[in-house]
């Protein structure tokens, strides 16, 4: 009897996964991989399960995500409803792609509390309360202003907030910031950062990989518990 082995990876490109599989003798059954997300099937002898799953782990070290079928989105609301905690998410060249996959989720009202799309300056200003001085000095793709998207959403009761700011292109690019330039922030009651991306691609696969990435930053930090009875927002 021969055993299929489901693995969810992030980050990776197909031929760089393949590389990575022949390096140690291993073959997949199939391997597609969607703006930056990858499913890996290997069939495996159930004898070698479990040498099989420690061999692929080792070969992505914080990028395998899951095992068995389930989105970025679905793994994310699992670590949150372990945690006890809730997200609220604040989008501009995501434009609600990173709530839509979110809400796909059946149940997802248990820690999903509310997604903006604050596409305009004045929407980040006036819903995020974003300085205008900060959009003036650093321009709206900035890491300063996805920190000010994220800690806007923050109050009691949130425990985790992401933000999206960036190019999808295809004008409005510049020789300093080019099309595909993405912040992503994550905040929580403790921190905020701020992650910079330059993708490529189209319009969509840029803002497709942009949620992606948000969901799994999220997922990485999320892999660490917190102790959210002990936290004050002050």
């Amino acid at each position: 009897m021969i055993e299929s082995l489901i693995f969810k990876i992030f980050g990776y490109t197909e031929q760089q996964i393949l590389q990575s599989l022949a390096s140690e003798g291993l073959t997949p059954y199939s391997l597609s991989v969607d703006c930056l997300d990858a499913r890996l099937v290997i069939c495996v002898d159930p004898a070698e399960r479990d040498l099989v799953t420690l061999r692929v782990y080792a070969l992505f070290p914080g990028c395998l995500y899951r095992e068995g079928d389930g989105t970025l989105a679905e793994t994310v609301l699992e670590r949150l409803h372990l945690y006890h905690a809730t997200l609220s998410v604040a989008e501009s060249l995501t434009g609600g792609m990173i709530a839509s996959a979110l809400v796909d989720v059946p149940g997802a009202s248990e820690c999903f509390l509310e997604g903006i799309v604050s596409y305009s300056n004045e929407a980040k200003i006036m819903r995020l309360g974003v300085s205008p001085v900060t959009l003036d000095n650093y321009g709206a793709v900035s890491e300063q202003v996805a920190c000010q998207m994220a800690k806007g959403l923050l109050r009691p009761g949130v425990n985790y907030t992401i933000s999206t700011t960036g190019i999808a292109g295809p004008g409005g690019g510049s020789e300093q910031k080019p099309v595909g330039l993405v912040y992503i922030g994550i905040a929580d009651e403790l921190n905020c950062s701020a992650t910079e991306c330059r993708f490529q691609g189209t319009r969509d696969e840029i803002r497709r990989m942009s949620a992606n990435t948000a969901l799994y930053l999220l997922w990485k930090r999320l892999v660490k518990p917190i102790d959210f009875d002990n936290m004050v927002i002050e």
